[in-house]
């Protein structure tokens, strides 16, 4: 049984490298821990194990902006407006913008905080009778 993180990465990495294998073109289920299984389409898996095969290495996994907009659930058009706009961090490699996944997940993080925020206001100005 796998004991640093380190070494969890490694073994959730050779899980997904196999199951990429397998998978093909066809959706995958995975499950985490005791939860529900979640089906999962070819290029996020594919998205998902290069993520894990970075931070298993000890690198920092980059994603290019198509991958980062799949991952965010946003067309690659509005991902590259926001990394224009510096909302996310990324470097360029010739042509390519990278995306550090970190960075995606901190936007996430933010952005999902910032749309809870949004729903408990509307929630406050229902129960206040203000719409």
């Amino acid at each position: 049984m796998p004991t640093t993180r380190g070494d969890r990465f490694a073994a959730l990495d050779a899980q997904l490298e196999s199951a990429l294998r397998n998978a093909g073109d066809q959706t995958t289920a995975v499950v985490v821990g005791d939860g529900d299984p979640i089906e999962l389409p070819p290029d996020t898996l594919k998205t998902l194990h290069k993520v894990v095969h970075g931070l298993a290495s000890g690198t920092e996994p980059t994603l290019t902006t198509t991958e980062a907009a799949d991952f965010l659930g946003v067309s690659r058009p509005y991902l590259t407006r926001l990394l224009k706009a510096g909302k996310i961090p990324y470097r360029k490699t010739g042509n390519r913008h990278l995306v550090p996944a970190t960075a995606l997940r901190d936007f996430k993080t933010n952005r999902d905080r910032q749309l809870d925020h949004l729903d408990r206001l509307a929630a406050a100005e229902e129960d206040l009778g203000l719409r």
